[in-house]
């Protein structure tokens, strides 16, 4: 590439890139200031960058964060997969959490679609609520056919499972005494039901050190089923639009995602020793930091008019299911806990 060429290529990308870059930055300092969700003040940030119009001469540059940074950010995710951590909790936590899995993303096909909302984006919320909230919703939406519509969606998902997450932060605890479970039980189950891992650290704190360490296990074991989940839900969206006639190329069944195997690699590295913990920390950072660049760089694309195309049956819809988990990581807890 000619050094003219290079210049054009770096004027192009580089506004967007420094954009994205502040966005995140921004959004990790607010939130350890503010003691607020990340991703929730990305999204906002993002609304806010969006509502001064520079998308022209930003969306070039924002689009590395929202296609391939978000890709290698969820793919870098594998390598917080401990199996010797894992394996303290036992194999029925893999269990466990596979059944909140793959029931939260049964569950959300049928509620998604009786509320009349488009296949891939009712995938995109169930994923939010069965596996780890915006990552997943992340993860998700990068199986789903680009659209904007799914774009936006993805973007309100975060939103509300944030804030469903804050909210279960501060009533799971309470909830958990008065059902009567143990230290260890409360960890398991807030683990098992609260989306976004921040607020699961924080809901475990807030009882004991030891509910704090089991919970944090317990939604291991969630992000554990994440490759194979995208994977489930691209054979869904497959089948989906061969039910509606539109087979073609979609008829065959497409191999996983590049970042799935990313993550299913990383993982086996992590489980086999091959990565030092030095490492395995920076690898968390740069995938927390690409996953808030990610969700600030689709939020600034949309603009803050997408928050008032929220569909009410989005709503209705994220509630369910994140209901629809809660019980089922209580009946879970209670037996194999």
């Amino acid at each position: 590439m000619t050094a003219a060429a290079l210049r054009v290529s770096a004027n192009r990308l580089g506004p967007g890139v420094i954009a994205g870059l502040l966005l995140a930055v921004m959004a990790k300092l607010l939130s350890q200031n503010m003691h607020a969700p990340a991703p929730l003040i990305a999204v906002v940030l993002g609304m806010m960058l969006g509502a001064m119009g520079l998308q022209a001469q930003l969306g070039a540059g924002l689009d590395l964060f929202a296609k391939p940074g978000l890709r290698l950010g969820v793919a870098m995710m594998g390598a917080q997969i401990s199996w010797a951590e894992l394996a303290g909790l036992g194999g029925s936590a893999l269990l466990a959490s596979g059944v909140v899995v793959l029931g939260g993303l049964g569950i959300g096909a049928l509620a998604g679609t009786a509320l009349g909302l488009p296949f891939a984006e009712a995938l995109i919320a169930a994923a939010a609520c069965s596996i780890c909230g915006a990552s997943a919703a992340l993860a998700a939406s990068q199986a789903a056919p680009a659209s904007p519509a799914n774009q936006r969606t993805t973007a309100l998902v975060i939103v509300g499972v944030n804030l469903l997450s804050t909210v279960a932060m501060l009533g799971y605890p309470p909830l958990a005494h008065a059902l009567g479970l143990t230290a260890h039980q409360s960890g398991v189950f807030f683990g098992l039901s609260i989306h976004d891992v921040a607020q699961v650290a924080g809901a475990g704190a807030s009882v004991s050190p030891e509910t704090a360490s089991t919970a944090a296990l317990a939604k291991l074991s969630r992000i554990v089923w994440l490759g194979p989940a995208v994977v489930l839900i691209g054979v869904m969206l497959t089948r989906g639009a061969e039910s509606d006639g539109k087979a073609g190329a979609l008829s065959r069944l497409k191999p996983p995602p590049l970042f799935v195997w990313g993550f299913a690699a990383l993982a086996g590295a992590r489980g086999l020793g091959l990565i030092p913990p030095a490492l395995v920390s920076a690898l968390t950072a740069c995938s927390s930091f690409l996953l808030l660049a990610g969700v600030g760089a689709i939020s600034a694309k949309l603009g803050p008019k997408a928050l008032l195309e929220v569909k009410p049956r989005l709503a209705i819809m994220l509630g369910t299911v994140t209901l629809a988990v809660a019980v089922m990581a209580y009946a879970l807890t209670r037996i194999f806990f």
